[in-house]
């Protein structure tokens, strides 16, 4: 599966789970900001950084959704794969 189509999977899942997402340039020489979740006026949001590559971006959004109750909403088998090993490599550490 290409990244392109993780990405798809991956704004389905946050759209089930009524999760925004905002991709734009985060860059400011002043101060750092970076990608994650955050609450908008009450609203659970995920900012992203443009300039972040797609694996990144993926990354990025894995992070978060992992945080959410996934038992209530479809999630391609991939993503449960992923989160899964993830969480169980941390629980070995």
């Amino acid at each position: 599966m290409d990244f392109d189509s993780r990405l798809e999977d991956l704004k389905g899942v946050t759209d089930r789970l009524s999760i925004e997402i905002i991709t734009d340039n985060l860059f400011d020489p002043e101060i750092t900001v970076q990608s994650g979740h955050c609450k908008i006026k009450g609203k659970n949001t995920i900012i992203i950084d443009k300039l972040l590559s797609i694996e990144e971006q993926i990354e990025t959004i894995l992070h978060v959704i992992n945080k959410f109750n996934l038992e209530t909403v479809y999630v391609p088998l991939w993503i449960r794969e992923h989160l899964e090993t993830n969480t169980t490599n941390k629980n070995n550490i």
